[in-house]
């Protein structure tokens, strides 16, 4: 059985928690969306000066370790507060909580961008902040879901031998390993890609 087909399968048996996070991820992005039109007059004119000086500059916009470095340092913290979270019951609402407020960073950022430049802040958004999040998204959700279900699994673990919670702890690990690996790949795009991406849009 390939990776796709286990993941198919992963799918369809956590089809609900799939769409719980799938909810929240919306409400999430909702909110950001209606954050961005809601800020001070100082707020607001800070973000626009910070994105005129990012347009006036975007010829020179070049990728850099410095920004793989913190893209792949944030995504590794975020994998390894899940992975944490879910060893504790505790941490499930925290889990729909990190998401929610991932959610919300993008909301905000896209909608910001699309209110205060219009079609340009539509094409930055699509060149800057969509290919990365396309990686992120996804994965964000599926381990939210992994970690909910061994968080669940510990609720129920003094029923199982330590073996068996020894393999699944194995296992969660791994999987977690293999998420934040898939990641890393998105802050590739984020620090390499989405610069030139962008250069092309606003240089």
């Amino acid at each position: 059985m390939n990776l796709r087909t286990m993941y198919k399968q992963h799918i369809q048996a956590n089809l609900f928690k799939y769409l719980l996070m799938i909810v929240i991820f919306g409400l999430g992005v909702a909110a950001g969306e209606f954050k961005s039109g809601d800020l001070g007059a100082e707020t607001r004119n800070h973000l626009i000066d910070l994105i005129d000086q990012l347009i006036q500059h975007g010829a020179s916009l070049t990728a850099s370790k410095g920004a793989l470095l913190s893209a792949a340092g944030s995504q590794i913290k975020t994998a390894a507060l899940m992975w944490f979270l879910g060893m504790t019951v505790v941490g499930v609402p925290l889990l729909l909580g990190l998401i929610f407020a991932r959610a919300f960073s993008l909301g905000f950022t896209l909608g910001f961008l699309v209110e205060e430049k219009g079609s340009l802040g539509v094409l930055m958004g699509i060149s800057s902040v969509i290919p990365q999040n396309l990686i992120y998204v996804p994965f964000l959700l599926t381990g939210a879901v992994v970690c909910v279900n061994f968080s669940l699994f510990l609720v129920r673990g003094r029923f199982y031998s330590w073996a068996e919670l020894w393999q699944n702890f194995v296992l969660y690990t791994l999987v977690m390993i293999g998420i934040t690996i898939v990641l890393l790949a998105g802050a590739l795009v984020e620090s390499y890609l989405s610069p030139w991406l962008l250069s092309l849009i606003i240089g």
